[in-house]
């Protein structure tokens, strides 16, 4: 044992604050290292001692063979990790992970593809959080991350075309090569954009652990990811100053429907509230604070805003200004009876539904 060098690999982390699968920790007769620039946990440490004077008590028994798998004391995570190999060194690597990924995104898109998050990682020599790869698929109109809602992990864009939208509309689109996430894998805020697959695509996630090992071991990847946030919060600003200025809109979490009748109408707002459900989109006019006009599906007027009021979970713009039929059509009631009549119709309903 005294000329060699016994390599273990971390098969499997839970919550270790270290390490990942696919870290490698070699363990000779003088010393314990670990790849990447990580440090040797003091726990990983002392369990390899106990490991190592095993293997001297018992020159003649091969633990290593017998042993599948050994596993960290843990602390507030626990790794388990076996034998990769036992050699003098380190087998060479053959070609980098994010060289060979970038290669293979080329292959499905039939052409070059520009990723620099892929060349940070090349420059700072860490492309390994990469090794184990692989490709996810994503079929047409699946939402990948959705805003406001947690996401804990970050997306490289393989292939296919992505629709960057908030409260539903179309900011920007991604393409290959961009990564989406990066801010809301880390749990720091809740993700202010929705991410929708505009045909059947393909990416590759990196989980939030693997995400803040990678900012705080590479400033090549933290300046790329710093840059990206800047123009993607630039982005945000402009949207939320347009909306500012000509529109009011939000998420239905936030305000209920009755609720947003009930400004409009204090207001005297004149103008459409366009409302997106799961299951369809609707409008409700106002003239002056009063609704002259409803639309939910085959639903028309009374029996749409009704509808509409019983829906808590969805996103809402208002948008100034009528068409010249909406300026000349009459209201379709006194606006105080609907809105008590519709909440009294979602009462009911909510009556029958506990029966």
């Amino acid at each position: 044992m005294s000329d060699t060098k016994t390599v273990f690999a971390v098969t499997e982390s839970i919550n270790c604050p270290l390490y990942d699968q696919g870290d490698q920790v070699t363990l000779t007769m003088r010393s314990c290292s670990c790849g990447n620039g990580k440090d040797v946990c003091l726990v990983l440490a002392r369990d390899l001692m106990n490991i190592l004077v095993a293997m001297q008590s018992n020159p003649g028994r091969d633990l290593l063979a017998n042993t599948e798998w050994f596993s960290c004391s843990g602390c507030t995570g626990l790794i388990k990790f076996s034998e990769h190999s036992i050699t003098s060194e380190l087998p060479p690597r053959t070609k980098d992970s994010a060289h060979q990924l970038l290669r293979v995104m080329e292959e499905i898109n039939g052409r070059n593809i520009d990723c620099p998050f892929l060349e940070a990682l090349q420059k700072d020599k860490i492309d390994n959080i990469l090794d184990d790869f692989e490709p996810i698929p994503v079929a047409t109109q699946t939402v990948l991350i959705k805003q406001n809602r947690p996401s804990l992990r970050l997306y490289l864009i393989m292939s296919g075309r992505f629709a960057l939208e908030r409260n539903k509309e179309i900011i920007a689109i991604l393409n290959a090569g961009e990564i989406v996430g990066e801010m809301s894998c880390l749990g720091a805020v809740h993700p202010l954009w929705s991410v929708r697959a505009l045909e059947d695509a393909t990416v590759i996630d990196v989980t939030g652990q693997k995400y803040g090992h990678l900012l705080t071991s590479s400033a090549t990847v933290l300046t790329y990811i710093a840059k990206l946030l800047a123009i993607r919060l630039e982005l945000l600003n402009a949207v939320k100053l347009i909306d500012t200025r000509a529109t009011m809109s939000g998420n239905l979490e936030d305000f209920s429907t009755a609720e947003l009748c009930q400004v409009f109408n204090l207001h005297q707002k004149s103008g459409v509230l366009k409302l997106s459900f799961s299951d369809g989109d609707a409008t409700v006019s106002f003239r002056d604070g009063g609704i002259v006009q409803a639309k939910f599906k085959s639903l028309v007027n009374k029996d749409a805003l009704f509808a509409v009021l019983s829906k808590s979970d969805g996103f809402y713009r208002f948008i100034p200004g009528l068409s010249a039929e909406e300026e000349k059509a009459g209201e379709i009631g006194e606006f105080m009876l609907l809105l008590m009549e519709g909440v009294q119709q979602d009462d009911e309903r909510a009556g029958m539904h506990r029966r």
